[in-house]
């Protein structure tokens, strides 16, 4: 999905019709992806002067460990992007996320892989049991709460006199 600009300039005020699949091998050092499946673009380029509009759906599946269970499960991305190429805007500018600039050839690939790498979900599951509790940390009703938080520690039940002596001072 590489275009050079005087290509696209002869398409200057129509549009472009993408339809292509893409293959990613490498796609992101989180540890969690396994793995991405081909990627389906379809969109449509808008030409102008010295802008190229691209208006894409990009349609794909990752294959991700559960963040619980750590079984391989399969998460379908479904993205939807409006990003501008412009031959006026450089890197140093202080540009939207949405703004690339283009020198000599437009390439959608990068965009492509960035655009999914961040809608990747940090945290799926497909539990939909609660969790009950973990290393060092567990779950508990209110009562259960109140009843513990209402209990003192025996190395600290000479200090709780003290506390009852101040309350009853001030009074």
């Amino acid at each position: 999905m590489r275009w050079s600009l005087t290509q696209l300039k002869k398409f200057n005020q129509d549009s472009i019709a993408v339809n292509e699949k893409v293959q990613f091998k490498e796609m992101t050092d989180r540890k969690d992806v396994t793995s991405v499946d081909e990627v389906s673009v379809e969109g449509v380029l808008h030409v102008r002067n010295r802008q190229i509009m691209a208006d894409l759906t990009i349609e794909t599946v990752v294959n991700m460990l559960d963040s619980r269970t750590s079984e391989d499960i399969q998460v379908p991305l479904h993205i939807e992007a409006e990003e501008i190429f412009d031959e006026d805007v450089e890197e140093a500018d202080d540009l939207a996320e949405n703004v690339h600039p283009v020198t000599h050839t437009l390439d959608l690939e990068p965009i492509i892989k960035e655009l999914i790498i961040v809608n990747i979900p940090f945290v799926i599951t497909e539990s939909d049991e609660p969790l009950s509790g973990g290393n060092e940390w567990s779950v508990t009703d209110e009562e259960t709460f109140e009843n513990e938080r209402a209990s003192v520690d025996p190395r600290l039940s000479k200090l709780k006199s003290l506390l009852d002596d101040s309350d009853n001072k001030e009074e």
